[in-house]
Parts: C-alpha cells; structure tokens; sequence
C-alpha cells in the first residue's frame, strides 16, 4: 500500500506542471539528479560532435541530469535493443532511424510521448510539420525529431576540371551520371567515377525512371514491372560493363575512397559533408540525378525515442534533453557543422542559415524527399531480404538483372503474405 502510495505520488509531481498551466521553461520537477544511459548509432565524426553536445547538456543544465553516451553500429543498436526492452535492461535514451521505428511501435516497445509538447511548453508549430510527422505512427509521437535527410549527390571538383568537366555542374540526369562516371573512372590511378556500396537500397533510381517497390496502403508488390528492369540493367551495365564503380565496398570504405579522391561522384547523406570539409575536399553537393519521370530521394532522418518501461523520472529527464536539442542555438550548431537541412521555421529566417551555399544547396536538393515505406513495420525485412540483396547482385554482376528481378519479387510476395 505504502509503495502504491509512493508511485501514485511521484506521478502526480511529474505531472503538476501539465495541471498547473505548465512551465515554458522548466521539466518536470522529478527530472533532476538523473543518470540517462543513451544508446546511438552515430559512429562517424557526427558522433563526436553529438557526444560533445551532450556534455555541454550535462555541464550545464540545471536539474542535474547526466548523460552517459555509448556509440555503437546501427546493427548492433538493432540486435541488443529488444532483448534489452524484454528483459527491462534498456537504456533511457535511444537515437537511431526513423525507418525503423514502426516495428518498435508494433510491438510495444516503445513509450507514447505525444505530451511532450504541452508538458515541455515546446511550440509544436515552429518545426516542419512534414519532419514531425516521420516520428509519429498512427497519429501518436515516438521520437522527438533530431535531424532529417534525403540522399544528395555529392561530386568532387577538383577531378571534374581534370576530367574536362564543369566543376560547377553536376549531372542533372542518370544518362549524364553514367557519361560522367565514365569520363571519370582512371584505373591507372585506382579512381572511380561513382561508388555504389553494397548493403543499400537504391529506390531512387527505380522512381526516377517511373518504378516503384511496393504500395504499403495496400501491401501490394509492385516490383516487377519493365520500368524496374530497364533500371536493373542500365545499373548493370554502368558497373559491369563500365567498371565505373569499386565492387563490394562497404558504405564506410567508399565514404573513405570519396574524402581520399579516389571516388567522384557519390549520392549518400548529408553526414558525408564534415569529413569533406575536415579533409579539405572540394566539393559540390546537390540533387540526385533525375530519370525520365524526374527525381526523387528518401526521405530519412533519425529520433530521439524512449524505450517503454523507462520510469517517469527518467522520462521526465529524457524531455529535458529533448527541449534543449529543439532550441534554435543547438539546431542551427547541428547544421552548420554537418550539413543537415535546418526544419526550424524561426532558424531558416536567419541570414547566417540562408548564407551558407553548402547548407542552402543541401536544403534545396531536400525538397524532392518521398517516403520510402515510413510507418510501414515491414520495411526493414523488405530491404533486407529482398531489395538491398536484388540491388547487390545486379551491382556485382552475380546475377542477370531478369533473375535478380524475379527473386527479389518473389522473396517480396512471401513478406508481403
């Protein structure tokens, strides 16, 4: 009884300032004093960056929350997290991708934390609605955006002057991407026109040329179709035939290639930008490339989520962290030493913002984003199991770009049962 008395207390403490009005400016009086242990997949040099924000958090925020930051790959974030959520071992904290936040949500895993913006006294209003809405799954809030993304195309200038090519102008089309990275591939000197790693999904270059993969308001497949195979082929013969690419590199190893000069052109995410700029690359960023129905991106991003079963006292403190990354001062550092696109309506008024090129390039290019199965619990088994080993083989030439076709569609018809 006494403990049930207890908890029915500290409940009513979290939420008196929601009753009393709420403070613009103040968590939750039982946020203080805690210890947040924050699990993250942010293990390139934007991870750095975030590790020293949240110590500037720690030091200075003034309900006396810690937080502990372990980085680790996103596969392995992926493969510990639901055993820890089972178990009650989880962290308080997690960041990673929005794409797969759906499967967490339907599966219980996840804390409902709609109220953030009413307890938190945060203005809703002032943040992209079309960013927010990524972090949400039925109407209700999961995360608290961090950052969001499409995938851009990023050239190296220095080899497109040596190539005879405009450093200024990066191909506006996939038959101009081809003719570029031919023009730019030099095997004597282990250069590469383009790099297209193995382990990803290229859905962009399926819509560009009037394709799709799936339609999950219906759970339809929509693989199979000649606009797909014409792509298939088309991407065949750029890296087979062509050897305009370096084959079976992984994302971290072309990422590398790129910032060492060895890759020209590259469409990634805009996490490429400060390892550019820390090794002095020059370098243009812009839109992928379009096809013959124009171009289209993924659009990404990553969120702030709370693993369901985390007390009340830690999830009042995880809200404190959660307002200070909303504050205009963290947003606009986010950006401007990263590169992500601002989706703050006071911050993208502020000449400092609007007068960065990199920055101004890369939200411009992040105006062609299109959902690619957001919200869709399916999602990460159809990339893993049927698209992402589909675009592999075509890639590496294992297989005919007809027989990749035909597995990755059958393998899509049995997720799709």
């Amino acid at each position: 009884m006494k403990k049930t008395i207890l908890v029915l207390l500290c409940v009513l403490v979290l939420l008196a300032p929601v009753f009393a009005g709420g403070s613009k400016d103040k968590a939750p009086a039982s946020a203080g004093k805690q210890t947040l242990v924050f699990w993250n997949v942010f293990t390139g040099s934007d991870g750095e960056i975030l590790r020293e924000i949240c110590e500037r958090f720690n030091k200075t925020n003034a309900q006396g929350i810690t937080i502990q930051v372990d980085i680790m790959p996103n596969d392995q974030l992926q493969q510990k997290l639901p055993a820890a959520i089972a178990t009650n071992t989880a962290p308080d904290m997690v960041l990673f991708g929005i794409e797969y936040l759906a499967p967490y949500v339907n599966s219980g895993s996840l804390e409902d934390i709609s109220d953030f913006w009413p307890v938190m006294g945060v203005d809703k209003a002032n943040y992209l609605d079309s960013v927010v809405k990524l972090s949400q799954v039925d109407g209700k809030l999961y995360g608290v955006p961090m950052q969001y993304n499409v995938q851009y195309l990023y050239w190296n200038k220095d080899l497109f002057r040596a190539a005879g090519l405009n450093p200024d102008k990066a191909p506006a089309t996939l038959a101009e991407l081809s003719e570029y990275a031919v023009k730019l591939t030099n095997p004597s000197k282990n250069q590469f026109g383009l790099a297209l790693p193995v382990g990803v999904s290229y859905p962009h270059l399926l819509w560009a040329n009037g394709g799709d993969i799936n339609d999950p308001a219906r759970s339809v497949n929509l693989l199979s179709s000649p606009e797909n195979l014409a792509t298939l082929k088309w991407l065949q013969d750029l890296t087979v035939n062509k050897k305009v690419t370096p084959i079976n590199v992984t994302g971290p190893e072309a990422d590398m290639m790129l910032q060492n000069g060895q890759v020209a052109m590259y469409m990634s995410g805009p996490w490429q930008i400060n390892g550019l700029r820390n090794q002095g690359v020059n370098f243009g960023v812009g839109s992928v490339p379009a096809g013959s129905s124009g171009s289209f991106s993924p659009a990404g991003g990553c969120s702030y989520m709370i693993p369901k079963g985390t007390s009340a006292e830690k999830k009042a403190a995880v809200y404190a962290f959660m307002k200070y990354w909303l504050s205009d001062d963290i947003l606009k550092e986010w950006s401007l030493r990263n590169g992500f696109p601002v989706w703050s309506k006071s911050l993208q008024t502020r000449s400092d913002i609007q007068n960065d090129k990199v920055l101004f390039d890369i939200s411009k290019a992040t105006e062609i984003g299109r959902s690619y199965n957001l919200g869709y619990a399916l999602a990460s088994q159809i990339d893993r199991d049927a698209i992402v080993p589909m675009f592999d083989s075509v890639i590496d030439g294992s297989v005919s770009p007809e027989s990749a076709l035909k597995t990755a569609s059958d393998k899509l018809d049995t997720i799709l049962k």
